[in-house]
């Protein structure tokens, strides 16, 4: 029998129905997260499960799934992963980050993770630099599984551009979204006969950026965040 023990609140939704814990997952440290209400919390943990072993086997970077089924304690349907010891989210490592050139490093790495993952048919809807987590050893990892979809083949190029277009809203400066995409596309629509549209996705990256202000406003969070 599977033992589940919830030790620490880590992130939470504005509604408090998805709600993740750093936990014990039969004495294994875990990050947990809880579906709350019944029918709700059931579809989105459903969801989390297929869309989580799809990406697995895309190959996609993200930790290995250790738990999904009922937690009694919380009454919520739980899906776990191995918790990334020493990981914190992009936002937090850009934010404190002082030398610009190790941001611009960080960024690099952001692009070609995205490349590779765009490659591999992997959308990471919610562009949130909270959903990237890296570790010491600059590996970055997803997370958020529920958010993400996995693609039959490459990503199409639509899809493609406003996917790096809403991560790259989430960037303070142009040179630095320039870098995103330059890093991009040394991995992603590199093959004979593909094309990349940059006037569309500059295009994306504004109206993206003008969506998340008008969120931020309406949400009361602060506007002059750096990196979102």
């Amino acid at each position: 029998m599977t033992t589940v023990e919830l030790q620490e609140e880590l992130h939470a939704n504005t509604r408090r129905t998805r709600i993740t814990y750093r936990g014990l997952v039969n004495g294994q440290q875990a990050a947990i997260k809880c579906y709350r209400k019944p029918i709700f919390g059931l579809i989105h943990w459903i969801r989390a499960l297929r869309r989580g072993k799809k990406i697995r086997r895309a190959g996609g970077p993200v930790p290995p799934i250790v738990f999904a089924g009922w937690v009694a304690s919380e009454k919520c349907f739980g899906y776990g992963t191995a918790f990334l010891e020493g990981y914190r989210p992009l936002r937090t490592v850009l934010g404190n980050e002082t030398s610009r050139a190790r941001q611009i490093g960080i960024i690099r790495l952001l692009g070609q993770t995205m490349g590779d993952a765009h490659k591999r048919g992997i959308e990471q809807l919610d562009g949130n630099l909270t959903n990237f987590l890296m570790g010491t050893e600059d590996r970055l990892s997803m997370v958020d599984e529920d958010d993400i979809r996995v693609h039959p083949g490459m990503l199409p190029l639509k899809v493609a551009i406003s996917n790096l277009a809403n991560v790259a809203a989430r960037l303070p400066d142009e040179e630095m979204v320039e870098v995103l995409l330059t890093a991009y596309l040394e991995v992603a629509f590199v093959e004979k006969g593909s094309e990349w549209d940059s006037r569309a996705f500059w295009v994306s990256v504004k109206g993206w950026k003008q969506m998340l202000e008008s969120k931020r406003a309406s949400r009361n969070i602060a506007p002059e965040r750096k990196f979102d």
